[in-house]
């Protein structure tokens, strides 16, 4: 279907797409009136767990890598602290290497063999220097009004 304006022909589609964008441009769009919450600034989200590892034989995934809480020795493996990174992922993939090892020796049908997890675990700490997160967020300093944060 055509329409006929004093500019020339135009279709249904077209002429129907200018109209709604002008009673859109002329509209008041005051929503304020209609929010039923209040909006609010929310702290940034820390991540909870550093593993970057995903691999997973058997089902045995490598431990999280979480935050103890303890700033001298800020990381956490199985119950473990560790002071930096690369000791804590590296404990991780230990885990997972000693219970597929387990699992494998124990488990005539588990479907793999120690020389995988063996695999698994060489992929492991590979994927440690690959991690791009490699610390949790530490508070800086504080005044009566904001928290400031360091990464």
């Amino acid at each position: 279907m055509e329409i006929v304006l004093a500019s020339g022909k135009i279709n249904m589609f077209k002429a129907l797409l200018v109209l709604f964008c002008a009673a859109l441009a002329t509209a008041s769009l005051d929503i304020t009136d209609q929010l039923d919450f209040e909006l609010e600034l929310r702290p940034r989200q820390t991540p909870t767990d550093l593993q970057v590892f995903t691999g997973a034989l058997g089902g045995i995934k490598a431990s999280a890598i979480a935050q103890s809480g303890d700033p001298n020795r800020p990381f956490e493996v199985d119950g473990d602290t560790f002071n930096d990174f690369k000791t804590a992922a590296n404990r991780a993939c230990d885990n997972q290497h000693n219970a597929c090892a387990d699992q494998a020796n124990g488990d005539r049908n588990a479907g793999f063999k120690v020389g995988d997890c063996d695999e698994q675990n060489s992929k492991c700490k590979a994927a440690i220097d690959t991690a791009t997160t490699t610390s949790f967020a530490v508070l800086f300093s504080s005044n009566a009004e904001f928290d400031f944060f360091c990464e």
